[in-house]
């Protein structure tokens, strides 16, 4: 139900405009909106006597201390984590001075932590990196400690490059005239190891080889630079145990300042953002020389108690006044949609659309009366309805935190009523197995044989919903005194039932007497249809029983639901294992239950989008969005 909308205009001195936007926020009624400025001069006078308010220095001064606070904590919650048991904290604005000078302290803390956490996290990976080189190269390197005139040198290569291997030991070869010795040896599966010594006095002339880009030198960190292999592997073996417990230890300092502090910090955002939104509020008033004006939207209903407010805590120093609503304004009035608490699921389906004008209809009771019809309709089964309502059950409470997903499961639970009262009137359960084993009948008709009853079915209940959205339309326009559109409206309708009457007729639903009137009725109403609408006038009949036609995918997925069942009874029962029988059919009857949950979800949603909106819905509103605290 959208909600009637009243205009307000809030009148007062400038010293109580403060106040005045902190009492708008904590009652969290009023959709503020820029005063309109006219500039009504006066003569002799050289400023407008209306104007937009200037926001003081001070003001200036507490927005840009605000906006640096909110970035401070919102880099701080990033680096912290949720608690695994969240409470709910609540910070007042007078709270924000003492809370933030608090939180210098803890914000120096985490960065340090962090940056202790990301070096010992950086010399862990250098250890493990440079250990599993040492002990690759430890055995060789410890052979040639004794060649105190030679130079010994770790490289590692690549894999995919060895040829570099080959080409090393040849020009190595060739720079001391044979005297060197190279070992290879594999460290992992991508790399190769070489120890390589050669005399001192070919240092230089090593070393500039050894600087291509196929090859890269063992360089240890400065630490174990000046250290024999073995002891620098000794080192790094104690390391690498002791750095673990060292960033766990940071870490579990850092996640007990997340518990201590992260719903504070949660809370005092948006405690900051709720003070930045009350500056914010400034730029939405205007001005004369010693007052303020504000404008915005409230609901009819929450008004009066809203006067009351003002009254008592400004003593009429301030006047909230309803003011006129101007022809102009109405497509920009907020909408406000409030549904009881049952019809409320059902308003997801208009979070894929824009909002409907304030002046037009909320489709939300319709939705809850033909959706689970629709969607009953086509599972129309005892055992799948049970089976749905059970699953979604379980998937509402798992998403839970999660409105539309809620809101999904709780609207196919709903629907999923209708497909056991259908299920118990068409005499199915899982299939043709309730009638297998005697336990039920159908009362009304069976749909695997009945497919021209169920046809016949399907399109009544198409027609009766396309003209239920075509009556809206016309009641809509008539309700905006756009008599011309609620005319074609209604001519509209007139054609529909009689191209209704005439099939009826053609198929012997009525006394062939009523053909002549009828086709009489669908020539007038035509022509008046095209008249007021010009050329798209056949174009929408068409489109009209097109719409109509569309309500047989109704029977299709129905009959298609119940054929796939009775088939997995029919394959359970020619099993010659029991047990296999069960687990064939239990696997067929588990596809054809997911596939009515999701299949009759589509279509029954198309039905409402396409066939029955598109007869009266009219987009473009504007939500209603109360000046409110977080």
């Amino acid at each position: 139900m959208i909600k009637e909308m009243r205009k307000i205009q809030i009148i007062g001195p400038k010293s109580f405009l403060d106040e005045c936007i902190k009492t708008l926020h904590a009652t969290s009624v009023v959709h503020i909106e820029a005063a309109q400025f006219e500039s009504a001069g006066k003569p002799g006078m050289e400023e407008p006597f209306f104007q937009r308010l200037l926001m003081e220095k001070d003001k200036l001064k507490e927005k840009e201390a605000l906006d640096r606070a909110a970035e401070r904590i919102k880099n701080l919650l990033f680096l912290l984590k949720p608690p695994q048991t969240s409470v709910t904290v609540y910070v007042s604005a007078e709270d924000l001075p003492r809370l933030m000078g608090e939180l210098a302290a803890v914000e120096e803390k985490v960065k340090t932590l962090y940056a202790t956490v990301e070096s010992l996290r950086e010399e862990f990976a250098t250890v493990v990196k440079y250990e599993r080189l040492v002990m690759g190269f430890a055995p060789v390197m410890s052979r040639l400690g004794g060649l105190k005139s030679f130079e010994i040198a770790g490289l590692t290569i690549e894999k995919a490059r060895g040829y570099a291997t080959g080409l090393l030991d040849a020009e190595v070869s060739r720079i001391t005239a044979g005297r060197y010795e190279i070992h290879v040896i594999e460290i992992d599966a991508e790399t190769t190891g070489i120890v390589l010594a050669y005399p001192r006095e070919f240092g230089g002339q090593i070393r500039h080889l050894l600087s291509g880009k196929a090859i890269n030198e063992l360089r240890l960190p400065d630490e174990y630079s000046d250290m024999p292999f073995l002891h620098a592997l000794e080192l790094m073996g104690r390391k690498k145990a002791e750095l673990p417990n060292l960033i766990r230890d940071a870490e579990k300092e850092i996640a007990a300042i997340s518990n201590n502090w992260f719903e504070r910090l949660r809370a005092l955002k948006n405690a900051v953002e709720d003070s930045l939104d009350e500056i914010g509020a400034f730029t939405y008033a205007g001005q004369t020389r010693f007052a303020f004006v504000m404008e915005g939207w409230a609901p009819a209903d929450r008004l009066h108690d809203l006067k009351e407010r003002f009254l008592s805590l400004f003593e009429g120093s301030v006047l909230l006044r309803e003011i006129e609503i101007k022809e102009g304004e109405r497509g920009r009035i907020p909408i406000y949609i409030e549904n009881p608490v049952y019809l409320r699921p059902f308003e997801v389906f208009l979070s894929a659309l824009t909002p409907p004008r304030y002046d037009s209809v909320d489709p939300t009771p319709f939705v809850a009366i033909f959706f689970p019809v629709f969607f009953g309709l086509m599972v129309a089964d005892i055992g799948y309805g049970v089976i749905i309502f059970s699953l979604c059950l379980f998937l509402r409470a798992r998403f839970k935190d999660n409105r539309m997903m809620r809101d999904v499961f709780t609207v196919i639970c709903i629907s999923s009523v209708p497909a056991v009262v259908f299920g118990f009137l068409f005499g199915e359960f899982f299939g043709d197995l309730g009638v297998r084993l005697g336990l039920l009948h159908p009362l009304i008709l069976r749909r695997a044989e009945a497919l021209k009853a169920m046809m016949a079915l399907t399109l009544g209940v198409g027609a009766g919903h396309v003209m239920l959205g075509v009556i809206i339309g016309v009641v809509n326009h008539l309700r905006r005194n756009k008599l011309k559109e609620a005319g074609a409206r209604f001519a509209y309708l007139l054609t529909i039932m009689a191209v209704i009457l005439i099939v009826v007729t053609v198929f012997g639903g009525l006394p062939k007497a009523v053909m002549l009137p009828a086709v009489g009725l669908l020539v007038i109403s035509l022509a008046a249809f095209t008249a007021l609408e010009g050329a798209i006038g056949p174009i929408e009949f068409v489109k009209a029983i097109g719409n109509m036609l569309s309500y047989v995918r109704i029977m299709a997925i129905g009959t298609a639901s119940v054929v796939m069942a009775i088939v997995a009874n029919k394959i359970g029962g020619i099993a010659e294992n029991i047990a296999i029988g069960i687990l064939v059919a239990g696997a067929l009857h588990a596809l054809n239950i997911i596939l009515s949950m999701v299949s009759p979800v589509i279509q029954s949603m198309r039905l409402q989008y396409v066939e029955f909106f598109s007869k009266f819905y009219e987009g473009g509103g504007r939500r209603y969005a109360p000046f409110r605290k977080r």
